[in-house]
């Protein structure tokens, strides 16, 4: 049997998979207005957000699709960074929008003493930053810096996609606006699907602009159809729909959404402990370690990490950017198993002696 410990995609329970095997249904059905309609409400509950989407595709485009929504060609977007997950929201933000970044090395995370000197001197009109950068294991402490960019008066959107929901979040507490997740990390689905939530602001915001620079992800385009009868502007991929009520199930029978950030935070911290305990050194800082995965320093990673699979069929990942080759991550996200970490770290504990 393999294990499966990458920070996604993740393990997928067999009753989330073998919802994808119902017949299908047409997107125009009111089956589809029923499926559809209990996700999109049941995210905005979970999020506590205006409005929430899901599109057929991976995070990096609901991350896109945030932008160039919110983000105007002539504005300028203030993004921080601290890896390879920042960068791409860079990356997306350069695309449509003129951008001003600020980077930190490996292992380090914002704050907002680090990034308050940074927000008072810019003259951006959009925040942009990930929660939990997921290339170092590292978990910015996004509730204060984006309250602190949208009291600045800026539109603020957040890259959560490996964040979500394995850590705290509320839309309204951490006053975002654009939020972007993904299917296939901490909420234990396949991958495929792209989940959007907006406040207020965000939805004034794409009303009141003018033409927005694509069709398939104009978020004007997805009210619409929503706001008339609960369905999609393009047809999705309802067989990875339906897997959503059922990865909600789950996580509503282990005590909701807050029940569910607390189960990775302390698995965190256990797997932290059992790391150190083996005189190996965690890569993030204290005080921004990831619920979500851990990382830490190795010797000769590459080679570590392919005796996992070779000999155990143990996946872990390498990690990103500057420690590429010098460290390795252990996710727990999504529907794992304790059983699975154990047998991760007693391996561990044999490769490296």
């Amino acid at each position: 049997m393999s294990i499966l410990l990458s920070p996604g995609p993740v393990r997928v329970p067999e009753k989330i998979l073998l919802a994808q095997a119902e017949p299908m249904i047409t997107h125009r059905s009111a089956a589809f207005t029923e499926l559809y309609g209990g996700i999109g409400e049941r995210l905005k509950n979970y999020l506590n957000c205006e409005e929430a989407y899901v599109i057929t595709g991976s995070g990096t485009l609901a991350n896109e699709t945030n932008v160039l929504n919110c983000c105007l060609p002539d504005e300028k977007m203030l993004c921080l960074t601290n890896g390879e997950f920042g960068n791409r929201l860079i990356e997306l933000g350069e695309t449509h929008t003129n951008v001003e970044s600020h980077s930190l090395p490996a292992g380090q995370g914002w704050n907002l003493e680090r990034a308050k000197e940074l927000m008072d001197n810019t003259d951006a009109q959009v925040f942009g930053m990930v929660y939990n950068e997921t290339g170092y294991g590292v978990m910015n402490h996004s509730k204060e810096i984006f309250k602190y960019a949208k009291d600045k008066g800026m539109l603020t959107i957040m890259d959560s996609v490996s964040a979500w929901p394995a850590l705290p979040y509320d839309q309204k507490e951490f006053k975002v606006d654009f939020f972007g997740a993904a299917s296939q990390k901490a909420l234990g689905c396949p991958p495929g699907m792209g989940i959007i939530s907006l406040s207020k602001d965000a939805i004034e915001r794409i009303e009141s602009r003018g033409k927005i620079p694509s069709v398939y992800c104009d978020l004007r385009k997805h009210r619409k159809r929503w706001l008339k009868n609960k369905q999609t502007p393009n047809t999705p991929a309802i067989s990875l729909f339906r897997t959503l009520p059922v990865a909600f199930d789950i996580i509503d029978a282990e005590g909701g959404i807050a029940a569910w950030a607390e189960k990775h935070r302390k698995m965190s911290e256990y797997v932290r402990s059992k790391i150190t305990g083996m005189g190996l050194k965690i890569i993030p800082e204290p005080g921004f370690e990831s619920y979500a995965l851990t990382a830490f320093y190795c010797d000769n990673a590459n080679d570590v990490k392919k005796k996992f699979l070779d000999d155990w069929n143990i996946t872990i990942v390498g990690c990103k950017g500057e420690l590429n080759g010098a460290g390795l991550r252990i996710a727990h996200m999504g529907n794992f198993r304790k059983e699975d970490i154990d047998l991760c770290l007693e391996t561990l504990q044999k490769i490296i002696g």
